[in-house]
């Protein structure tokens, strides 16, 4: 595994982290019903990370709302006895609860201590190393929201923090009200209009984790042809996976087979595309099982995909309609 460094905090962070939005897994929603990732197991997913940790990721990302906290827990569960080798990411959704149009600074600041209080005990943890924003928070918010956030690091509850967000006009706005450490953003070669905010931060120094580097699965060849509708209808993406544009877009993902070689899968050389962007700090690929964190990793190591395979990659990536997941 090869490290970076996560821009301003100085961190020594993994090129490959761990996105922990899949390990939820399916979670209850108010009618009921399960909604979420399938094909997940719990025990696996404390493997996957312990697999991790011996491939020489140090980064994983999750936040209070996948799974409805559960994601967080399991990383507490997975992390205990070895929290010192981790860099611990997660978010907080900064508007709910909060009146659009009812401006109540008091609410606000209390809505996020507590959420940042109910993260520290479901990962069983002191302190979270990066906090980050899950939503733009409303505009009459954004000074409360960036004073609270500094509160909670005076206070030592979080070491860095910023927001996951590609709307480079959002982040200017925090920006003029105190500073943004990192940013998380959205970035694959299916979806590549992030790529001047990315110089942005690299410029500025700002640390940088990327998100959707597979496209939600997009990228990783299992949805092509005859797969393209084998999701189950309770995942998450199987509404977005049934629209005729996202089914026409598998369609054409074959065209990018070449990307695969003795030497890489089509996920390696993904996940190798966003890495050898310069404004790249980490990229946190999610993963289910430990075969999927092994192969995740493995992209670390891998040489940067060539001139020519870019000339020929990039504009059959330009035709390939994707749900939007940015």
């Amino acid at each position: 595994m090869n490290y970076r460094t996560l821009g301003m905090t100085g961190l020594n962070v993994s090129e490959i982290g761990l996105g922990a939005f899949p390990i939820s897994g399916l979670w209850q929603r108010g009618d009921g019903s399960q909604f979420g990732w399938t094909g997940t197991d719990d025990s696996e997913s404390i493997a996957l990370i312990h697999r991790a940790e011996e491939l020489g990721v140090n980064l994983i990302d999750t936040a209070e709302g996948y799974g409805d906290g559960h994601s967080e827990e399991l990383t507490g569960k997975a992390l205990q006895g070895r929290r010192e080798r981790w860099i611990v990411a997660t978010k907080v959704q900064p508007n709910q609860g909060i009146n659009r149009d009812k401006p109540d600074e008091a609410a606000l600041r209390r809505r996020i201590t507590e959420a940042c209080e109910g993260s520290l005990r479901r990962l069983q943890m002191e302190t979270i190393d990066l906090y980050q924003l899950h939503a733009i928070p409303y505009t009459w918010a954004m000074p409360a929201v960036m004073e609270t956030l500094a509160d909670l690091r005076s206070a030592g509850k979080v070491r860095w923090y910023g927001i996951s967000t590609n709307d480079r006009s959002a982040i200017n706005q925090l920006h003029s009200f105190g500073p943004i450490h990192i940013l998380q953003i959205g970035y694959n070669l299916l979806e590549r209009s992030a790529d001047e905010l990315l110089h942005w931060a690299k410029r500025e120094n700002i640390g940088t984790l990327i998100r959707v580097p597979l496209a939600k699965g997009m990228l990783t060849g299992k949805y092509s042809g005859a797969n393209a509708r084998s999701l189950a209808e309770n995942d998450l993406r199987f509404e977005r996976f049934q629209r005729p544009e996202t089914v026409a877009g598998l369609a054409r993902l074959p065209d990018l087979d070449f990307l695969a070689t003795a030497e890489r899968s089509l996920v390696q050389a993904s996940l190798r595309f966003v890495l050898d962007h310069p404004g790249v700090s980490c990229v946190i690929a999610g993963a289910k099982n430990r075969g999927q964190m092994e192969e995740n990793a493995a992209a670390s190591q891998i040489p940067p995909l060539s001139t020519s395979e870019l000339a020929q990659a990039l504009p059959i990536a330009e035709t390939i309609t994707t749900p939007g997941w940015i």
